[in-house]
């Protein structure tokens, strides 16, 4: 009983002490630089349609510091026109896709709340790392400062129309867990929007950015860095 408490405290303090990066591309790019990536939901769609149908900021980050990349998403337009742009993608469900191959590190940006089974994609992921690849994930923070402040205001949170479930970092870890992941290292991170000078007297969103300053939990998006390791 001693040592079980012991150990779950020892988790805890480190959830505790999750640093706040300025945005997720400063976490990544050590794992990235010079290796082969795959970048799963490389498609930036939005409901609205806005910037639908195009390489998303991340997409090319990754292109332009990785060895080799390859983008892999559902939607077939979108992929249709990254080709046109010049990309490497390839139409593929990230739940059940088979490409042949082994990457250094995988990239999953902001898409594991879209997914209707996120253990069959990790299973799949694991198939398409190297022993000792890196798996990152990026995901909306159930416990962001904005939820909190949309509840007082109008009782509801925004959440994208195709949002399947919620995370924190002790839920995501849980599931990494389960499917044979280590966690390597956890951040969080917030809006671009809060960090850039125009919007530095907007109290909207500098209130915000202190509050996570000062309680990382209530940061907006999580970012995990996790490795599966084949041989132990």
């Amino acid at each position: 009983m001693g040592l079980g408490i012991c150990f779950g405290k020892k988790i805890e303090a480190r959830y505790m002490k999750i640093k706040v990066v300025k945005n997720r591309f400063s976490a990544i790019e050590p794992h990235i630089k010079g290796k082969t990536v795959l970048d799963i939901g490389c498609v930036d769609a939005r409901p609205d349609g806005k910037k639908k149908y195009t390489s998303t900021g991340l997409h090319r980050f990754l292109n332009e510091h990785a060895s080799q990349l390859i983008g892999v998403d559902i939607d077939q337009d979108g992929v249709k026109q990254m080709e046109k742009d010049g990309y490497n993608v390839t139409e593929a469900n990230a739940e059940d896709m088979n490409l042949g191959r082994q990457f250094d590190c995988i990239v999953a940006g902001e898409l594991i709340e879209h997914l209707s089974n996120q253990g069959l994609f990790l299973e799949t992921m694991k198939r398409h790392l190297v022993d000792n690849g890196v798996l990152i994930i990026t995901a909306p923070n159930a416990f962001g400062i904005l939820n909190f402040w949309r509840i007082l205001r109008k009782n509801k949170v925004k959440v994208h129309a195709e949002h399947t479930c919620w995370y924190d970092p002790i839920t995501i870890e849980q599931l990494l867990r389960r499917h044979s992941f280590e966690i390597e290292d956890f951040f969080f991170t917030n809006k671009s929007k809060w960090y850039l000078k125009k919007y530095f007297y907007k109290l909207k969103y500098q209130i915000p950015k202190l509050i996570s300053n000062i309680r990382s939990y209530f940061s907006s998006v999580i970012i995990v860095i996790a490795r599966h390791r084949t041989n132990r």
